[in-house]
């Protein structure tokens, strides 16, 4: 079952947090939660919406405080 609106955004506002506080790429952190494809898919779109300076094309995965979270 696809989640409401509002959970997307609550989603997607903590996986920023999670992000601001270095805990690694967003797909990573987005991955974390026990989600269905769907889910994961506009939880994606919502924070890529919100933050767009937050992409797959701008994050540095060699960085490594990206690859462990610290």
């Amino acid at each position: 079952m696809l989640m409401n609106d509002f959970k997307i955004r609550i989603f997607a506002n903590a996986c920023i947090t999670r992000y601001n506080n270095n805990e690694g790429p967003i797909e990573h952190i987005v991955g974390s939660y026990n989600l269905i494809p769907e889910d994961k898919k506009s939880i994606l779109e919502y924070v890529y919406f919100k933050r767009p300076d937050i992409n797959p094309e701008n994050q540095d995965l060699s960085h490594p405080e990206r690859q462990t979270g610290r």
